[in-house]
């Protein structure tokens, strides 16, 4: 049972250690491409332990109803600066290269956002942006009947944002 819960507590350790090497949030799909791609957890185990942390409150998770962002708080830091040395060191590497070959990647990723909100009964309203450096470029905000047809904007906007912006721009600069 102790090696159990050692491994319990490096697999928590490694994500806290994952987000603070990225620093900045990340998505379920940013977190788990890693840890499945280098075999350090399965699928489950890592989602469980996201919930964990986020229950005990050392990583905080914004949901925009489109994504959900993962970031580490300082209590979340506060433990992985104590406990780090039980991370693997091989592991904390893999992290290391893993972070410098796709912070970019993911900074670019996350600046095209879209979430929706229901307002009433009847109607959602769907907010699409992309922004640059923390700087809004541009803001849309759609009200739509349903859920599923506000899902479909969100989901198209991660595709079309860059098509969009461009012929928005073109056409209100002449």
């Amino acid at each position: 049972m102790p090696d159990q819960a050692a491994h319990l507590a490096e697999n928590k350790l490694s994500i806290l250690y994952y987000l603070r090497s990225l620093d900045i949030p990340l998505t379920n799909s940013q977190i788990t491409q890693f840890f499945l791609e280098n075999n350090v957890m399965n699928y489950f185990d890592l989602q469980q332990l996201l919930g964990e942390l986020v229950s005990s409150q050392h990583i905080s998770c914004l949901d925009t109803g489109h994504k959900s962002f993962y970031s580490l708080t300082p209590m979340g830091l506060k433990t992985l600066n104590f406990f780090k040395n039980r991370i693997p060191e091989w592991l904390r590497e893999a992290i290391d290269i893993y972070a410098r070959q796709n912070r970019n990647r993911f900074k670019r990723e996350n600046q095209i956002v879209a979430e929706y909100k229901r307002v009433s009964p009847d109607e959602y309203e769907v907010t699409c942006k992309v922004m640059e450096n923390d700087i809004t470029l541009i803001e849309l905000k759609l009200s739509v009947t349903d859920s599923k047809q506000a899902r479909i904007i969100c989901n198209n906007w991660d595709t079309k944002a860059p098509e969009i912006y461009r012929f928005i721009m073109q056409n209100l600069s002449v």
